[in-house]
């Protein structure tokens, strides 16, 4: 085949250009970072290889990577991922195998086909990354990544025409808006269904709580800003002071650590059945005023207690926890509720997660299943003076347990014991010891674990409680809970129930009023972790502002577009259907009025109803039309073929029509041969022009046009070549329709008109 006959547009086979791969790793780089908060640092030293490698190739004429080259980077890759993750079988291991693969696969890029791979594995790998976020800016990064993805496969399809940036955007655009009201659809209207497959969840925690503490760890969380949970409430939101937030209690002491003993290992120690420990529910069966509601008693007209019922969004974590106001009594959906008050989810949550809980905001008023001698248990040889304490203030107390735990408090609120966010750091195996004797100086796990011993070692059955104190209530109501605001106090059963007790109140009661922020000693501890945090700069009024709208609209963004469930969507659709009664019963009442009107003879009236509903329907039918020419000169031609498609209507509309099998070049060139005749014969009379410059511009641009388009059409241009006569195209294409408007006005216009009545006056002189 001969160069003047080779086709125009590449196959598949054909190779990339320069600028397309440059293209391809430009959305590499913006997919991959979408994925890099969340993934090693090191897969930007893989981007970076890759990149280097293909430029050697297409600059330097290195040597094409082979087979052997791309196993070993795919080995390098595998060992990388198991170096970090100890393994290829969670979540988060196989993400980034997946990101990396998808870097490596531009090694081997060469073809358009081999580009069309690349581009649907960047799809994945965007989709991908709303495993690890599913925020505003994760989703904002992902719709420009999508968009420059969408625009490379615009690029492809056109072939070896270069298509100017700014086309291929819009026909981006275009194709963006028309899949919009598609997806809008599918989110309101689909069911979220269950996975089909089952990975391990990633391994993050959103919170440092654990389910063990030694006194001065959770002291450490005082230096971080990182979000637990975020909770609204329908009714009352209790005061900061009374938002004690259950998420584990610690029964087990060693002496040193405190640690929650899980349901399954309470059963295989006590020898008892799980189910005596926890069970799933939506309702708690382990408390008696759950009971009482389901069944009736003659006590059902006594007031109801206080009950609180929040709405909780999660942060992601490894663990199933859920944190409760209290003991917690109910929830709409199935949790599995424990023995000791707590409450934990039948799953762990991989990404955010929305909870609603109905709890009573105080201790549980229920027993443990584990009995009252599980939680009076110490270890024998620890901490003697501590026990040697305990038993004087019981003799003081005259073995009045009120008085005993009175005077426990009294003792925390006397100097020199002080509460400070840098404890000194306890050692030995008397740890308690140490504390109450020699530091005197702690914080609240310090307190809890020393007020705990003390009432065991006089048989009053304790535990040691953590969760989170507080929180920070935002203007629109919702309040969001921080590392920070972790705490932990203690419960003792009394009278039949458990009882808070929390010797913080005793040592620092600012801590419980006003939070960790409002500590004065040990103040350059807080946050110390978070230097960059808009949270250190709080006192500064616009920060402040500027981090609570944005926290308020993210929060929205979480509950109503990520969190939109099926309770969502039936509420939006019942209110759509109200919407439709509400205007058919209108409609329908307007009819019964027009229908009244005739009856009774009201022809006025009835004249005017007629006359409003079809100049209503003339007004809706123009805006539809001028809505729908609109969208259409809003998009406007993006290829060579529309764009000469829509020159030659333009051209019959306004008096030259293109005949039956005449090409476009063909129609311009015969379009400037008339020019000039009608030139040639104004003189006769024929047809009058008022400049002859502007008829021979016109006749001269025709000429010009039909030449570019000859040559983007039928020559056999490279790449450069064609962008340079693409350019040409478009300038001569606007000094044609320049041209062609000032030949018109001066046929037609009033100067046309003048020329005619000089040239009538000079033939008649």
């Amino acid at each position: 085949m001969s160069e003047a006959s080779s086709p125009v547009l590449l196959a598949d086979g054909e190779t990339l250009s320069a600028t397309l791969l440059r293209r391809l790793f430009l959305g590499q780089c913006l997919v991959l970072g979408l994925h890099l908060a969340f993934m090693p640092l090191w897969l930007l030293a893989v981007a970076a290889l890759v990149a280097w490698r293909r430029h050697r190739q297409l600059i330097e004429r290195a040597p094409r990577a082979g087979v052997l080259l791309r196993l070993i980077a795919v080995a390098a890759l595998m060992a990388g991922l198991w170096a970090q993750y100890g393994g290829v079988g969670d979540l988060e291991a196989l993400l980034g195998m997946l990101v990396g693969i998808y870097l490596l696969k531009l090694l081997e890029t060469r073809t358009r086909r081999d580009a069309r791979v690349v581009i649907g594995i960047g799809f994945v790998a965007l989709a991908a990354s709303f495993l690890h976020d599913q925020g505003i800016v994760m989703a904002l990064g992902a719709a420009v990544a999508a968009s420059w993805l969408v625009q490379s496969l615009v690029l492809l399809s056109g072939g070896s025409q270069p298509q100017a940036h700014r086309v291929a955007w819009r026909e981006t655009a275009w194709l963006v808006g028309l899949s919009a009201p598609l997806m809008v659809a599918l989110f309101i209207t689909m069911p979220r269904l269950e996975p089909l497959w089952s990975l391990p969840t990633l391994k993050r925690a959103s919170t440092g709580l654990s389910d063990s503490m030694a006194p001065g760890e959770i002291a450490r969380l005082s230096r971080s800003d990182a979000r637990a949970f975020r909770a609204s409430f329908e009714g009352p939101v209790p005061p900061t002071g009374e938002r004690y937030w259950r998420v584990y209690t610690l029964s087990h002491f060693d002496g040193e650590r405190w640690s929650r003993e899980s349901p399954e290992a309470l059963a295989a120690t006590l020898e008892r059945p799980l189910g005596d420990f926890a069970r799933p529910a939506r309702r708690n069966p382990f408390s008696p005023a759950i009971a009482g509601e389901e069944g009736e008693s003659a006590a059902s007209s006594a007031p109801r207690p206080q009950r609180y019922r929040a709405e909780l969004l999660l942060e992601p974590d490894s663990r199933p926890w859920r944190p409760s106001l209290g003991a917690p009594l109910a929830s709409p959906e199935r949790q599995r509720f424990l023995g000791d008050g707590t409450v934990e989810g039948l799953t762990a949550l991989s990404s955010r997660g929305l909870v609603t809980l109905e709890s009573s905001g105080e201790a549980p008023a229920f027993a443990d299943p584990a009995g009252q001698a599980w939680h009076t248990l110490l270890p024998r040889g620890r901490n003697p003076r501590t026990l040697s304490l305990a038993r004087r203030l019981w003799r003081e107390a005259e073995g009045d347990p009120e008085a005993y735990l009175a005077s426990v408090m009294a003792r925390f609120g006397e100097a020199p014991y002080r509460y400070t966010l840098e404890p000194p750091r306890l050692t030995g195996t008397h740890r308690v010891d140490a504390f109450l004797f020699d530091s005197q100086a702690g914080y609240c796990a310090h307190y809890a674990s020393a007020t705990t011993m003390l009432a065991r070692a006089v048989g009053i059955p304790a535990r040691v409680v953590a969760g989170f104190l507080g929180g920070e209530r935002h203007p629109d109501g919702h309040l969001t809970v921080r590392d920070y605001d972790a705490h932990a106090w203690v419960e003792v059963w009394r009278d039949g129930a458990w009882r808070r007790l929390d010797p913080t109140a005793a040592i620092a009661p600012e801590r419980i009023e006003q939070g960790t922020a409002a500590l004065s000693a040990g103040r350059g501890a807080f946050l110390a972790d978070a230097g960059l945090s808009p949270l250190r700069f709080r006192d500064v009024a616009w920060v402040n502002q500027a981090r609570l709208a944005w926290e308020r609209i993210e929060y929205r963004w979480q509950r109503r577009v990520v969190g939109f469930e099926s309770r969502d969507r039936q509420a939006l659709l019942a209110r759509l259907k109200q919407a439709l009664e509400t205007t058919w019963q209108a409609l329908d009442a307007l009819k019964t009025r027009v229908l009244s009107l005739m009856s009774t003879g009201g022809g006025g009236a009835l004249s005017l109803g007629v006359g409003v509903l079809i100049g209503g329907w003339v007004l809706a039918a123009l805006l539809a039309r001028g809505l729908g020419a609109g969208l259409g000169r809003w998009r406007g031609p993006s290829t060579l073929r529309e764009v000469l498609l829509a020159d030659a209507a333009w051209l019959s509309r306004h008096g030259e029509p293109v005949r039956r099998g005449e090409a476009p070049a063909t129609h311009l060139r015969r379009l400037a041969s008339q020019t000039r005749k009608d030139d040639e014969g104004s003189a006769d009379g024929r047809r009058c022009m008022a400049d002859e410059a502007t008829e021979w511009a016109l006749a001269e641009a025709c000429d010009a046009l039909a030449e570019a388009i000859e040559r983007l059409c039928y020559a056999p241009l490279k790449e450069a070549e064609r962008r340079r006569w693409q350019a040409r195209f478009d300038a001569r294409r606007r000094a044609f329709r320049r041209a062609f408007r000032r030949a018109r006005r001066g046929r037609f216009g009033g100067a046309g008109r003048l020329a005619r009545g000089r040239q009538t006056w000079h033939r008649k002189g």
